[in-house]
């Protein structure tokens, strides 16, 4: 037995600090529930493929995505027929909330599916892989104005030294014209690999540890893809050129 697609109905407002600060901590929670729910599924999952092996790529948010609008009569000929159908008002209501764009916060296992997903998608999972390998990462919340006078906001993995790990841009994210910045979250993820490599070596050679076990841990740690490329949208684009 299973409770499947919580919803909340519920808007966020960022038009005062007080509403800003309240919103942004909502957020935070809703990110941290989807990470803890992805580590239980790891758990029961344990040959899950790791984030950077999926395939997954970026995908604008739900409500940035660029899809073209549903028409006012469209949406009101199909909340009338979701009403013949005897579907109560509220819910009628609701899937119409839907259809207009919402903002949807997948598991793995619905990420996957899909094969695309935003930051709030992709940075749950992250953490969830780096919590099972006993890394103490955090979604964290970027902000920046823009040009509607409000804010855009962009999760991103904060490590327990303070450094970002950026999934979303890795995987794709602003496409070509950011390939220096993709670059540098590439490099910043090999020399974390590094850095644990070196410790693993320190820790087989001085304190006898299981090269196995230490191997399965810096594994877990899914820093990179195993034969080394980075998936994004227009990865068979590139290798085709």
């Amino acid at each position: 037995m299973s409770m499947r697609d919580i919803h909340f109905g519920i808007q966020l407002d960022f038009d005062s600090p007080e509403e800003q600060d309240a919103s942004e901590d909502i957020l935070m929670r809703l990110l941290g529930i989807n990470c803890r729910h992805n580590l239980r599924y790891l758990a029961r999952n344990p040959n899950t493929v790791a984030l950077y092996d999926s395939d997954v790529v970026y995908t604008p948010p739900d409500q940035a995505d660029g899809r073209k609008p549903l028409s006012r009569a469209w949406l009101k000929k199909f909340l009338r027929m979701l009403r013949e159908q005897e579907v109560d008002a509220e819910t009628a209501l609701m899937i119409v909330r839907m259809l207009k764009g919402i903002e949807i916060f997948l598991d793995i296992k619905s990420l996957y599916r899909r094969g695309k997903g935003d930051c709030n998608e992709l940075v749950p999972v992250r953490v969830a892989e780096l919590w099972r390998a006993g890394i103490a990462a955090s979604p964290y919340l970027l902000k920046e104005p823009n040009d509607r006078g409000g804010w855009t906001y962009h999760a991103v993995v904060l490590w327990p030294d303070g450094s970002a790990e950026d999934p979303s841009l890795i995987l794709g994210m602003g496409g070509p014209e950011n390939a220096e910045r993709r670059r540098e979250e590439i490099r910043k993820n090999a020399e974390r690999w590094g850095n644990y490599m070196a410790a693993a070596q320190r820790l087989v050679a001085v304190e006898g540890a299981s090269p196995t076990a230490v191997g399965r841990k810096i594994e877990l740690l899914g820093l990179a893809p195993r034969d080394g490329v980075f998936r994004s949208p227009y990865t068979r684009l590139l290798r085709a050129a």
